[in-house]
């Protein structure tokens, strides 16, 4: 069965952002900051203002270092659900001060469709049909710890139903995904281009990670550009 993917909910809402943020400060629950190394700083927030600045106690001793306008993670936990903020932290009245840029609540899902916008240069290199070497280069539509959906020339292969492929996700600058897959479904987009659909199998667990870390870190990453 496939692992849960964490999806990233942008939180706009002034109430919602003003519950969350007062609910944790009644509980006087712990955040826990996270710089680019992966290295974390437990922090208990004393108060937030109307800007949505939280003033964390400053801790005794740590390793982090606070450049200006050097952006950090933070996240929390109400009622067990996770939550992630982008902040740049900085000191006030020997404070630990943090403003919440863009606030996301990860939520979890068992499976879920990506739509893969299309200035993220993706692609989806075939390079082996039915054990015959080839290579066709598809533009990727969606995708999913499942499967996908790509947009091929009609001239590139000749391709039908059931045939077997193996492949490279190519999502942006970050490492190409292999996956084998099954065509399911095929329909023409214009009279150039076909839609597959393709059912990933003999998914290994490394390649399904990935797949799932890749959807979540472009989640965040459009919804930074949103808000931004």
């Amino acid at each position: 069965m496939a692992e849960e993917l964490t999806l990233f909910k942008c939180i706009n809402s002034v109430s919602e952002r003003q519950r969350l943020f007062t609910t944790l400060l009644s509980s006087q629950g712990n955040l826990y900051l996270k710089d680019k190394f992966d290295r974390s700083l437990p922090l208990k927030a004393k108060s937030v203002d109307s800007r949505f600045y939280l003033t964390c106690i400053s801790p005794a001793e740590s390793e982090f270092t606070f450049g200006e306008n050097e952006t950090f993670t933070a996240v929390f936990w109400i009622d067990q659900e996770k939550y992630l903020f982008e902040t740049r932290p900085h000191f006030v009245d020997g404070n630990l001060v943090l403003p919440v840029m863009t606030l996301f609540h990860l939520q979890k899902r068992r499976t879920f469709r990506y739509q893969v916008p299309h200035d993220f240069g993706s692609r989806f290199n075939i390079s082996h049909l039915n054990k015959n070497t080839i290579n066709v280069t598809c533009r990727m539509i969606d995708l999913s710890t499942q499967g996908c959906a790509v947009e091929v020339d009609q001239s590139a292969a000749n391709l039908h139903l059931e045939d077997i492929m193996e492949a490279e996700i190519c999502l942006g600058g970050r490492d190409p995904i292999i996956v084998q897959g099954v065509i399911k479904n095929i329909r023409a987009k214009d009279f150039q281009n076909l839609i597959l659909g393709i059912e990933f199998h003999h998914m290994v667990h490394s390649s399904e990670e990935q797949i799932m870390l890749a959807i979540s870190d472009l989640q965040r990453e459009l919804f930074s550009r949103r808000a931004a």
